[in-house]
């Protein structure tokens, strides 16, 4: 299988040692860039080009869309044209224009569509989905879901003004760029109704757009989610919280990453009046790994992956309705 790395910025490199990891010989990038295309040189001598079209014409059989999340849609396109499976990197994109183009694109080529939510392939998030699919936790009734940083020394090598939670026009700025949040509530309680929004410009941070985002949002099911997210907390947060009659489960991975840590994950013991530990089994580190075997794995048996083209759409559905709703300071419609 010949695979094409479309963008060498950070998350390129990572897909590219991943797909080496996962046994693929045949890896190629491509980036505008010249100094990312030295750097992808030189990490893993394999061939580079600085013309993603002249790369597409060698016809590689899947392509990874690393790309600004503004070019998303146009990478994906002319991927599918080279009769590529993509694998897009989240989110789809910064707005909904041409998704739907998009969507008949790949059901007439009939090639699979992934979007990058990793958050998904998380053990804890996993462990949650089973139980709640299972009724451990009967009806669920309410649910938080919250992330938070300081964007400021977020990345210690980089200055944080150049970062896609920063460039709304790039990477859709905070909302977007922190969008597993919204992505693992639809997959793990299902669709949205509507939603009522707040989001704000408080600090004195160099970004566009909003630094703090809270969102109360109406399940189809009847649940009632509450959403936060920031780049100001001054330590990374991550936490789910998930409530039936009686019932609970939590999950807290504030000491550490998501893509390094556990985290630890409760569940509410009615007998013994209190929260309990649920074992968890996996590496955290494992996540980009992880959604690259299920992709591959797609590509190869047909099976829909576990985030395709309508998860990653529906994704943009809720992020247009909240940002009406801060607009409008009005409940909006999913």
């Amino acid at each position: 299988m010949k695979a094409l790395i479309l963008g060498c910025g950070s998350i390129g490199l990572r897909h590219i040692a991943h797909l080496r990891q996962l046994g693929l010989s045949e890896v190629e990038a491509s980036d505008p860039n010249p100094a990312a295309c030295d750097k992808a040189r030189e990490q893993f001598g394999i061939p580079v080009s600085s013309n993603p079209h002249e790369a597409l014409n060698r016809n590689p059989d899947i392509a990874l869309v690393c790309t600004p999340a503004s070019l998303h849609i146009s990478m994906t396109l002319q991927a599918l044209d080279a009769g590529a499976h993509v694998f897009v990197e989240k989110p789809l994109s910064t707005n909904l224009d041409g998704v739907e183009v998009l969507a008949q694109k790949a059901r007439a080529k009939g090639r699979i569509v992934q979007v990058g939510y990793n958050l998904r392939y998380h053990p804890a998030v996993r462990a949650m989905k089973r139980m709640l699919d299972s009724g451990s936790l009967g009806q669920v009734f309410t649910a938080h879901a919250e992330f938070g940083l300081y964007l400021a020394k977020w990345w210690p090598d980089r200055e944080y003004q150049t970062s896609y939670m920063a460039h709304a026009g790039l990477g859709g700025g905070l909302l977007l760029d922190a969008s597993h949040e919204i992505d693992s509530l639809l997959w793990l309680l299902g669709s949205v109704r509507r939603v009522t929004a707040f989001g704000g410009k408080l600090s004195a941070l160099e970004i566009e757009g909003v630094d703090v985002v809270k969102v109360v949002l109406e399940m189809k099911s009847g649940a009632v989610a509450s959403l936060h997210l920031d780049c100001l907390q001054p330590a990374y947060t991550r936490v789910y919280t998930f409530i039936g009659e009686g019932t609970g489960l939590r999950w807290d991975c504030s000491r550490g990453r998501a893509d390094s840590s556990l985290g630890r994950l409760l569940l509410f013991d009615p007998e013994g009046d209190r929260f309990k530990p649920v074992r968890l089994r996996g590496r955290p580190e494992d996540t980009y790994v992880e959604e690259l075997r299920d992709f591959l794995s797609s590509v190869e048996t047909g099976k829909p992956p576990m985030v395709g083209l309508e998860e990653g759409i529906e994704v943009l559905r809720v992020v247009r309705a909240i940002r009406e709703a801060i607009l409008t300071n009005q409940v909006v419609e999913v």
